[in-house]
């Protein structure tokens, strides 16, 4: 099951129209209401404490959309979501139509550090300290780890700007800047003020020009449970665009000690069973 954030508004605007014009602009002025200065970090805190319920793997596929031309063939990969020591772990591996693995990346962000580990055709892992961009997924993509770890929600130099309409929704905004020199200097990303989930985040430079964004396309639902769908990256200089949608999902998995270990990033991981997967 599949919801667009369009679809998300319309909700909203369907529950506006049955309230009286006085009510309607009341809600307006709450939904679009500057956060004080001691509510701004607790919602910050609130979305870096939140967290799937258990262990997750999701069967993903990329696809690169050039503003002209044909779309690419489509990437296909593994994501696991776990969590532990006071931040979220991620795994992530790209394979060919053979179903060997050429690409593959842990991630890992609490706090305190964020760190990654990247291993290409079976090589062993190697450390990334550089905290930007970083190189694609596979050639001819945009999308890296950086757009799947998004370390920039812990990066300490964290601050509220606004209450607005991001994609049709009212989200508290935050700009974070990056810890490191290199690109991007800084990301503003978008927290939904209802769900609390990102709905955005824009890479920019140090004169604050968009380099890429990041945006949230479609929620699903795999049994109870509400992830994101699809996300899209876009090139601002270029305007070509990488879409990353989710097909299946296996949830409340139980990952054994050591599954976010670099030193397992040379061999593809135990894929859950086929019916654990389900259809978003």
């Amino acid at each position: 099951m599949r919801t667009t954030l369009l679809s998300l508004t319309f909700r909203w605007a369907v529950l506006l129209l049955s309230l009286p014009l006085s009510a309607q602009l009341s809600s307006l002025d709450e939904r679009y209401a500057r956060l004080t200065p001691a509510e701004a970090p607790e919602v910050l805190a609130q979305f870096r404490a939140s967290r799937l319920p258990a262990d997750t793997c999701l069967k993903v596929t990329i696809t690169h959309k050039p503003r002209r031309g044909d779309d690419a063939a489509p990437v296909h990969g593994l994501l696991w979501v776990g969590w532990a020591d006071g931040g979220p772990r991620v795994r992530f591996e790209a394979r060919d139509s053979q179903g060997r693995q050429v690409y593959a990346f842990i991630a890992k962000k609490n706090a305190q550090a964020s760190m990654l580990w990247v291993s290409q055709n079976g090589q062993p892992a190697k450390a990334i300290t550089a905290v930007g961009l970083g190189s694609p997924l596979a050639p001819g993509l945009l999308l890296t780890p950086f757009d799947l770890h998004l370390p920039f929600t812990h990066w300490e130099k964290s601050a509220y700007v606004s209450t607005e309409r991001v994609v049709g929704r009212p989200a508290h905004v935050y700009l974070a800047k990056n810890p490191q020199p290199g690109a991007p200097t800084q990301v503003r990303f978008a927290l939904d003020r209802a769900y609390g989930a990102m709905l955005s985040a824009i890479s920019e430079d140090a004169q604050g020009k968009a380099l890429r964004t990041l945006q949230v396309e479609e929620f699903g639902k795999a049994g109870d449970q509400w992830l994101f769908a699809a996300i899209s990256v876009r090139d601002e200089s270029t305007r070509d665009v990488d879409l990353l949608q989710v097909t299946h999902a296996a949830l409340n998995l139980r990952l054994a000690d050591g599954f976010f270990d670099q030193r397992t990033l040379p061999q593809p991981a135990n894929t859950p069973s086929d019916e654990q997967f389900k259809a978003l």
